[in-house]
């Protein structure tokens, strides 16, 4: 990496100090040279309430500046460790308040201390190029070394076993990635390979575990973080909840990528064995120096939205599970005739499993009693919050994966967005159907309906599970609610928003899925195509086979025919025929009249009797 001496030579912010290994040429914010910084509204808040006024916080390593910002509202003393030169003289520009280090982490002054120091970026940009590699080992240790007794250490640590790198789908990222100079090797025996190996590196620096969450759906992008107690609980009453809330967060962070297989399937195989934390994309320890009065937040799971419109909580109290909001929505105002819902109090903790796993496990049985009972009483749900044959609020947006069903009654997860003018139960009812038909067609699930049905024709066969009809108006206008509900939650402009519209008309067999690009699910649908092809090709051959077939036979009859209408053998048979049918004929003849003498014979005996 060479070094850019003109940018060096510039003068230093009064609050910028390089400690050495600076990288000159270089921007760890740059998204086209490495990972993405961390964002996330939720991680924001677990780190913001272990701080406080007056306590001196280090954030080591590339970091959102909301984050920085929201650390600094609290009243905490944060100083920045970054590597990048550009990077630390923006941040000395933007927060002349906070103490900036350019530099690699061996530079630190170790006889500095601090309350808390933040590294939930990894520890693996906190070396530099610039400078001989440090193991993770060291870097933990350096870290760990500069808090004071009571001290808390955040770390946030890449798990390689998580489904993020399961599914991965990236060839050559590894060579076309300017922060490759360093790569990450899974053959590294120091790097820790499991929480567990994490916190004994930690303990064996003097520190005691305090709490630990299983981060998801991705390192860079963390918006659902399940605390140690319920890691495994599969008795937990928050499961079906955790499964929906999992899947939403996996549909946002890889919508439109390209993926080996579909993460939110193997995340509901996990939560189903109780292997979340294993598999877990990221690990957010909090582990402390020495004891202290003042205990450590805990949590039981911490759920953010995607756009970090809010963050709340799910916890057991009493064994009764419980939902308290931590971040209040804030108005976001109105996009694509859809209204930011900011009010989650009077949102409960739902109970019970997603709904459409249990419709789907109706499709595989092909028990068609079993799914007219269940999807009619979806549909009697949705009926009995109309009112004058429209609904209102988030409840017209509900589909058959955002609601919970504990056997008697549904629950709505809570909302994001609502629509601003109520919508016909109708349109609801056909985009609840019509979306669970687009998802067991692009997810290759079995039904007991035609393999060949489309997506319109799958809706209409659902619907009449229910005793219902799909007209074409109406279903324009339920793919219309949901083309511009994901206009709302993905901001997408007018030609997007007709793209989305065209690919959702068009979904047919042998489409993959809308929202995330599964190779597994484009395999199986070239698979599907390749095999209906294969089908039409035999079927032409079959009856191209019997139509030359009956050409052979009627040409062998035709030949047999003409040769017996041209030799002997057929005017002899031509001359006995009509032999036969002269002597039939005379024979009928001759019998009718002796009969008609004999019967005219027993009358006139009969006559003389008397």
């Amino acid at each position: 990496m060479s070094n850019d001496r003109p940018i060096a030579n510039l003068p230093d912010a009064a609050n910028l100090s390089r400690i050495g290994g600076e990288m000159f040429s270089w921007s760890d914010c740059d998204p086209a040279r490495g990972p993405k910084i961390v964002r996330s509204g939720a991680l924001r808040y677990l780190l913001a309430e272990l701080s406080g006024p007056g306590e001196s916080v280090l954030i080591a390593g590339p970091h959102d500046e909301d984050m920085l910002e929201s650390l600094v509202e609290v009243g905490s003393v944060v100083t920045c460790l970054v590597r990048s030169f550009s990077d630390a003289q923006r941040l000395a520009t933007r927060f002349p308040y906070v103490t900036v280090l350019c530099g690699s982490v061996a530079k630190l002054d170790t006889t500095a201390r601090f309350d808390l120091v933040v590294a939930v970026d990894g520890t693996d940009r906190l070396v530099s190029a610039e400078q001989e590699q440090q193991s993770v080992s060291d870097v933990l240790h350096v870290l760990a070394s500069l808090l004071v007794p009571g001290g808390i250490f955040a770390l946030m640590y890449d798990n390689l076993l998580g489904i993020h790198h399961v599914v991965e789908l990236d060839s050559g990222a590894h060579y076309e990635s300017d922060a490759a100079w360093y790569p990450v090797s899974e053959y590294d025996v120091p790097r820790p390979a499991s929480l567990a190996q994490i916190e004994e590196h930690l303990v064996s620096e003097g520190l005691t575990v305090e709490n630990a969450y299983a981060v998801y759906p991705t390192p860079q992008a963390p918006s659902v973080f399940i605390g140690r107690d319920l890691v495994g609980d599969t008795a937990s009453g928050f499961r079906g909840h955790l499964g929906a809330v999992l899947g939403q967060a996996f549909t946002a962070a890889y919508r439109g990528e390209r993926v080996l297989a579909d993460p939110r399937r193997l995340t509901v195989r996990a939560l189903r064995a109780g292997a979340e934390g294993v598999v877990a994309p990221a690990w957010l320890s909090i582990v402390r120096r020495g004891a202290s009065d003042i205990p450590v937040p805990s949590h039981g799971i911490v759920v953010g939205d995607g756009a970090d419109a809010y963050t709340y909580e799910l916890s057991v109290a009493d064994g009764t599970p419980q939902m308290r909001v931590l971040v209040p929505s804030e108005e976001r105002g109105e996009f694509a005739r859809m209204r930011r819902v900011v009010d989650l109090s009077t949102q409960a903790a739902p109970p019970g499993r997603v709904y459409e796993e249990r419709l789907l496990q109706l499709c595989a049985y092909a028990d068609l009693p079993g799914i007219r009972a269940e999807f009619g009483r979806f549909v009697a749900w949705l009926e009995a919050h109309a009112q004058d044959g429209v609904i209102s609020g988030p409840v017209a947006l509900s589909t058959t994966d955002t609601v919970l069903d504990d056997g008697y009654d549904f629950f709505p997860l809570p909302p994001r967005w609502e629509p601003v003018e109520p919508s016909p139960v109708d349109t609801v009812i056909v985009r609840a159907a019509w979306g669970f038909a687009v998802r067991i067609i692009t997810g290759h699930h079995p039904h007991p309906w035609p393999v060949t049905a489309d997506a319109e024709e799958l809706t209409a066969l659902i619907l009449s599970t229910a005793g219902r009809t799909v007209d074409e108006t109406v279903l324009r206008d339920a793919i219309d609610l949901e083309v511009r509900y994901r206009a709302a939650d993905e901001r997408l402009d007018p030609d997007e928003e007709e793209a989305l519209r065209a690919t959702l008309i068009a979904v047919q067999p042998g489409m993959a899925s809308v929202d995330i690009q599964e190779y597994r699910a484009m395999a199986n649908a070239l698979w599907r195509q390749q095999y209906e092809v294969d089908h039409l090709r035999s079927t032409l051959e079959w009856t191209e086979q019997i139509i030359r077939s009956r050409d052979h036979t009627l040409s062998r009859l035709d030949w047999e025919i003409q040769l017996y209408k041209s030799s002997f053998t057929a005017t002899f048979f031509k001359l006995m025929r009509s032999v036969y049918h002269t002597v039939r004929r005379d024979a009928r003849t001759l019998f009718r009249r002796v009969r008609s003498s004999r019967v005219d014979k027993k009358q006139i005996e009969d006559a003389t009797e008397f």
